[in-house]
């Protein structure tokens, strides 16, 4: 009788012991970034304006709820006074002829790269039988946060929206954080559940105050 109840106390324990540690297992909502846009370079005179974008994003990207295979990626935006038929571009062993886009009166090209150096990055372009070189800084400095900051600084304000996107020990979404500038740094991250709903947040790029919320239906 006195083994019976020593095992059912064990029993109790070991019982409590699980659920303790269950409850103690946290999601790293990091694990569910799809898409990273973790630096932008820019170079800007009264002719010409460079835009390069680096980020680790799912490919190919759908926001559906469900994070893919994320890869290294590239973009360069080149906007010239003129149109010419071609534009060429060459960058840290990159080259390739960029694409017109009509619409937005520019040039682009994406390639698959990793990070480029913070000192800035080296653009040559060749149009109309010339080639010119001009350099890309980062916006980012030391008192900006990185990616996966701001990712858990919306996570620590909007916890009631991931705790209902989380069970299981699974989250049950994923996320989109970029990085934005404009006369300073700010991100946007974007949380998508399976629904395609995104609830997206504007932050401060160097404190991660929410400067505003917006839902999307995808």
């Amino acid at each position: 009788m006195k083994k019976t109840a020593f095992l059912a106390t064990l029993l109790t324990i070991v019982i409590a012991v699980c659920t303790l540690a269950a409850c103690a297992k946290q999601v790293n909502y990091l694990d569910y970034i799809s898409e990273s846009r973790f630096d932008v370079f820019l170079y800007k005179d009264d002719a010409t304006e460079i835009k390069i974008q680096c980020l680790k994003k799912e490919q190919p990207f759908s926001a559906d709820g469900y994070k893919g295979e994320v890869c290294d990626i590239a973009e360069i935006f080149v906007t010239l006074p003129k149109n010419p038929p071609t534009v060429e571009v060459s960058l840290e062993g990159y080259e390739g002829e960029m694409n017109y886009q009509a619409v937005e009166r520019l040039y682009y090209l994406s390639f698959s790269a990793p990070a480029f150096k913070k000192s800035g990055v080296d653009v040559t372009l060749t149009f109309d039988g010339e080639s010119k070189v001009f350099t890309a800084l980062s916006v980012k400095d030391d008192s900006v946060m990185s990616c996966e900051k701001a990712v858990l600084c919306v996570a620590d304000y909007a916890s009631e929206l991931f705790e209902s996107l989380t069970s299981n020990g699974l989250f049950d979404g994923e996320i989109f954080v970029r990085l934005l500038y404009d006369d300073g740094c700010y991100y946007y991250v974007g949380v998508c559940d399976k629904s395609k709903l995104i609830t997206a947040f504007l932050i401060d790029g160097e404190h991660g105050k929410v400067i505003a919320k917006k839902e999307i239906q995808g």
